[in-house]
């Protein structure tokens, strides 16, 4: 985007925007993985099994 807040059409039409788009993508993808990846070591923490007396 430029200073202004308008779209440049360059931007798209660059010679790296594939492996841009497919960067930025595979950046998300591994973030959401590694949250999922933290929310299980949390769930599996919790589920220590319980001494019945």
């Amino acid at each position: 985007m430029s200073e202004r807040g308008f779209h440049c059409i360059e931007d798209d039409i660059a010679e790296t925007w594939l492996e841009d788009w497919a960067g930025a993508g595979l950046g998300e993808l591994e973030a959401y993985l590694a949250k999922h990846a933290d929310f299980l070591r949390f769930v599996e923490g919790r589920e220590a099994p319980q001494l019945s007396e």
